[in-house]
């Protein structure tokens, strides 16, 4: 027993998604391999099966925690983002690498999310956004914080990278906030190798990500009207390379794409099998050594 090994993933990508990539690139002419009508095709199959408006596909679900952050600090006043500190570190760095200052707010032991007394307690006037993690496939919703949010005119963001297909009240989990970041890590419920994808059902807010995720460049966005503004604003410059302000290369490929439509087909059978592990393990673990009283409905 001593010599078990039991690794982190080793199949998440099987020969049916290479065999999706082989056939992408056996075309002739040779198809275009950088952000495209695939990635195009991805997020409008991915925002069906959520059930948001708009949904961006970036290179990691890093840049989509970043992305999120940089594209409130373009629209919102600085102020305060609450963070939990049982998450991944680019939750936190996203906050860092603007103007907002991150608080931090503990969590609960049942779901792992917010302490609700707690996060009352943090609430100031200077908040402008809840971003929420729900943990390891756990939802960390509950209706007394969507509540509290809407009482308090603060924005809910939901990181949403470990728990694909999550739901709360029959409704997935990333569909509830303002808006939600995903990953495809290889480790995750499904993979894109590395990707994610921003989702939201506010356009100006998705047609600010769109810019901030090539470089800034305001082209990208498909609002006409928010973009004809913008160059009507700047008459000296070419419309073509007008930035909203300096940012990053968030952009995904083609190729990551195509496994992304792959592997979402088989999203929901996989992760039946992910709960039913679930179950066999959390009932299995000792009660007197590990917290095995968590809200997995």
């Amino acid at each position: 027993m001593n010599n078990f090994y039991l690794p982190l993933m080793s199949d998440n990508i099987d020969r049916g998604d290479i065999n999706s990539l082989i056939e992408f690139l056996q075309q002739d002419p040779i198809p275009k391999l950088t952000n495209g009508p695939k990635v195009v095709e991805f997020e409008n199959a991915w925002g069906q099966w959520l059930g948001t408006k708009y949904n961006l596909m970036l290179n990691s679900g890093a840049s989509a925690n970043e992305l999120t952050m940089l594209a409130l600090d373009y629209i919102y006043e600085d102020g305060e983002i609450i963070i939990p500190p049982l998450t991944w570190i680019s939750d936190i760095s996203s906050v860092l690498f603007t103007k907002f200052t991150p608080v931090f707010c503990d969590i609960n032991l049942k779901n792992f999310s917010f302490d609700i007394e707690t996060l009352k307690s943090l609430i100031t006037p200077k908040t402008r956004a809840i971003f929420l993690t729900h943990v390891l496939g756990i939802n960390g919703l509950t209706q007394e914080l969507l509540n509290l949010c809407e009482e308090k005119n603060i924005l809910l963001i939901e990181d949403v990278c470990e728990s694909h297909g999550t739901t709360f009240k029959g409704k997935k989990v990333g569909s509830y906030g303002f808006a939600s970041n995903f990953s495809f890590y290889f480790a995750h419920h499904m993979s894109t190798i590395e990707g994610g994808i921003i989702c939201t059902n506010d356009n100006h807010f998705y047609q600010v990500c769109r810019a901030l995720r090539s470089h800034g460049m305001t082209r990208e966005m498909t609002d006409n009207d928010f973009k004809n503004k913008i160059t009507k604003e700047n008459p000296d410059l070419n419309k073509d390379f007008i930035f909203l302000r300096p940012s990053h290369n968030f952009r995904s490929t083609e190729l990551n794409a195509v496994l992304g439509l792959s592997q979402l087909k088989k999203l929901d059978d996989n992760n039946s099998k992910r709960v039913s592990n679930f179950d066999y393990f959390i009932q299995n673990l000792d009660k007197n050594k590990y917290i095995t009283d968590i809200e997995i409905e």
